[in-house]
């Protein structure tokens, strides 16, 4: 019976491998999926495309600028890249051209470095002696960041305090350089060549982590880092509660000397900073989540791009745990995978570089088509929930290699294995 049941799921899983394979997707030689795919993207974006930059429509812009640059391209070279065809260069082209333009209206907007200003201020009210973390439910967003409150656990407070008594511009500029590096490693990690890793930058989850002065990219490092150290998916709960969800991975495939890592070093830290945070502080970051919940209700926006902003709380929780169990059904590489979009489900607040998360889901797709409109369609406000549900789709898709589209092309997906073990469905990556 157990294995007439897992010949049944991989034949559906097989199914879904041959649909989102788009395989079926050609009229003879011509592959209907590339144009397709442009076309879904330029739809996501139509909301952007009358925007001004530099007194033209962003529309004109992208369409110009991608035009030049594949003109460029066809001229300096004799054909397209090796196992590539035009078209699905540009697509490619489109598809990058598109962040970096909604990344430049971003960076035209004011009130940069949001995150990072909040992280200084409420670290320098608790280096004046003052409280950083909520003391009561809030009813109106804080006017400045300076105003606003910590979220994260005491041990980062004396770290933050000290960037606050440190020039301001410098520091900044410092500690954008370092998100900036810490997501490049961060796709290097997950097996993403340098060029890859380089146009990734200009995703816009991604800037908008940067743009904010977010810690997304170093907790997403910690994430990308798990598949050979996985003490840091433990390490990631120091930042934001819901990044640790991933750590039950290291249970399900019974990492244990990663998991005591972990716990060791966040133990570690924890008793490092206990002597100059105090035990009170403790006390105050768990009541300030506390108010923090209470506060949601009142003032929307704080939900951010959460589901929890529009399902009652039980409800919530009970589709939190049920991505998480789903999650746990995987193995090997698909269920780190799977745990990263189940994180993104269960975080009650939740924003633009929270999506990162999704990414190695993404990448398991078989055809490079499908990740780039993915890539390109969920680029733009509420679209990005498409990174979440395409994500499982493709953890749930039975295992395909890259076609030679894809960002992972001549790998065998996200954290790969060496050429010798590709083949092998008995190896303990397999998945």
């Amino acid at each position: 019976m157990i294995e007439g049941h897992s010949s049944f799921v991989e034949g559906i899983r097989g199914r879904v491998a041959e649909i989102v394979g788009l395989e079926w997707a050609r009229a003879g030689r011509i592959d209907l999926a590339v144009p397709a795919a442009m076309a879904v993207v330029a739809v996501a974006f139509l909301d952007q495309v009358d925007r001004p930059i530099g007194g033209l429509p962003f529309g004109l812009w992208w369409i110009v600028t991608t035009a030049a640059i594949l003109g460029v391209l066809r001229l300096r070279a004799a054909g397209p890249p090796t196992g590539r065809s035009w078209p699905g260069l540009a697509l490619v082209v489109w598809v990058v051209v598109g962040w970096l333009l909604f990344d430049l209206l971003l960076w035209q907007q004011t009130n940069h470095l949001y995150d990072f200003n909040v992280y200084l201020g409420a670290a320098g009210r608790w280096v004046a002696g003052g409280q950083p973390y909520m003391t009561a439910p809030v009813t109106a967003w804080p006017a400045t960041p300076g105003q606003d409150f910590f979220l994260y656990p005491p041990p980062l407070l004396p770290f933050f305090g000290l960037l606050s008594k440190l020039p301001n511009a410098p520091v900044a500029f410092v500690w954008v350089g370092f998100l900036v590096a810490a997501a490049y490693a961060s796709f290097r990690a997950l097996g993403l060549r340098p060029v890859f890793s380089l146009l990734l930058l200009a995703f816009p989850p991604v800037m908008i982590g940067f743009e904010s002065g977010n810690v997304a990219s170093v907790t997403f490092l910690l994430f990308a880092l798990a598949f050979r150290a996985g003490g840091g998916l433990v390490v990631d709960g120091l930042f934001k509660v819901q990044s640790g969800v991933a750590a039950l991975w290291l249970i399900r495939t019974r990492r244990w000397r990663g998991l005591l890592f972990g716990l060791a070093a966040v133990v570690v830290v924890a008793l490092v900073t206990l002597p100059i945070v105090g035990l009170d502080s403790w006390r105050a970051w768990l009541a300030g989540l506390g108010y923090r919940a209470q506060s949601q209700s009142a003032v929307i926006e704080l939900f951010g791009l959460s589901y929890a902003r529009y399902l009652p709380g039980a409800a919530f929780v009970a589709l939190s745990v049920a991505g998480v169990a789903a999650a746990l059904f995987f193995s090997g590489r698909r269920g780190l995978a799977a745990l990263g979009l189940a994180s993104i489900f269960a975080s009650p607040s939740l924003w633009p570089h929270g999506f990162v998360f999704a990414l190695p889901a993404i990448l398991m797709f078989e055809s490079g088509a499908v990740v780039w409109v993915v890539l390109g369609a969920a680029a733009n406000g509420p679209h990005m929930w498409l990174l979440f549900y395409a994500g499982w789709l493709a953890v749930v898709a039975a295992r395909r290699l890259p076609d030679a589209l894809h960002p992972m092309a001549g790998t065998d997906g996200p954290w790969p294995r060496p050429a010798a073990l590709r083949d092998d469905p008995t190896s303990a990556a397999a998945e």
